[in-house]
């Protein structure tokens, strides 16, 4: 009988000794797996860096009316431009300059089926400035569905999907990482404030077009208003070495524009949609040498554009296998 308790004990005894250790290499496993949750083994062939770009100078000019004191009329008696420099307009002829190419291109992009882009962000959130993320971007615009893996910044690995009218209206995602093993898929309401904890802009608004959208809202009121601003379109400039158009719009108080102080906005001269946007917030006591550092408050630039991909529905599926996405039944 005392051999039989003892048999029973030592059999306890190695059937924990068996879960610790398979406990153990569980651990060791997920530490050590080379392709994390919404990791890929080709990220490293990714550009992860911000774009490097070189903004011009603040607009030195006063507000628009210093270009139409300037002008003159044509024999329709319609206004023109002063020809000083032929590669830059100031002041009011600017702004409607820079918002008619985005209304084109608006118009136009639509049209694209589909899209894919290394999109870089960075923004400030609660007062603070975040750290950039490169972002892998699939765009299809009807439906209006969206992918996206981050490859860099604290959610590295994380993988979201949005289809309109799809999965109860919901955002998709999976956190990258042991994290996104343990909690699998999540759905969660696109402008909900888990969604929004990370993000300024909710996923509904993501891409170009939306990007385009924004900016003409507040260049209409700008438009509108006709004052309160100084305003410059810098052509022969390039980015993500395209030829571009470089918008710069700064405001003279946050009475006139309570969100932003100055925003910089590349406009690509074939697409006529806005490529790298940089809005910068207003500041007290702020050095006016680092004032820009200080008070970044979004950066956005797509990169790699490349158009009219095919993309499928398995693009936009949390069940595609390539994204390995943990879906909960």
């Amino acid at each position: 009988m005392m051999r039989k308790r003892r048999s029973n004990r030592y059999s306890g005894t190695n059937f924990l000794a068996v879960l610790i250790a398979c406990g153990a290499l569980a651990i060791a496993h997920l530490n050590s797996d080379p392709i994390a949750i919404g990791g890929s083994p080709n990220e490293e062939s990714v550009n992860l860096m911000p774009p490097v770009l070189a903004l011009p100078p603040t607009p030195s000019l006063p507000q628009h009316n210093a270009v139409t004191q300037d002008s003159s009329n044509d024999e329709s008696g319609q206004e023109v431009l002063p020809a000083e420099n032929p590669g830059v307009l100031k002041g009011i002829w600017a702004l409607k300059m820079t918002s008619t190419l985005l209304r084109k291109g608006t118009k136009s992009f639509t049209k694209v089926t589909d899209y894919t882009a290394s999109m870089y962000r960075q923004e400030r959130l609660n007062g603070v400035l975040g750290t950039g993320q490169t972002i892998e971007m699939k765009l299809k615009h009807e439906p209006f569905s969206l992918y996206m893996k981050w490859l860099s910044g604290d959610e590295k690995g994380q993988q979201a999907i949005y289809v309109e009218d799809q999965n109860d209206g919901k955002l998709l995602v999976q956190p990258g990482g042991i994290k996104g093993r343990l909690t699998g898929v999540l759905k969660l309401d696109p402008e909900g404030s888990l969604a929004m904890a990370q993000s300024r802009h909710p996923a509904t608004q993501a891409g170009l077009v939306e990007l385009a959208k924004t900016i003409l809202k507040f260049q209409d009121e700008d438009l509108k208003r006709g004052t309160g601003f100084q305003c410059e379109l810098v052509d022969n400039q390039t980015f993500d070495d395209r030829p571009c158009y470089i918008f710069t719009c700064v405001y003279d108080s946050e009475e006139i524009n309570s969100v932003y102080r100055k925003s910089v906005i590349y406009v690509d001269k074939e697409l006529s949609m806005p490529v790298c946007v940089k809005n910068f917030c207003w500041a007290k006591d702020a050095n006016p040498e680092t004032i820009d550092d200080e008070t970044l408050l979004e950066f956005y630039a797509y990169s790699g554009l490349e158009l009219y991909k095919e993309l499928e529905v398995a693009d936009f599926d949390a069940k595609n296998r390539s994204y390995r996405m943990r879906v909960r039944r």
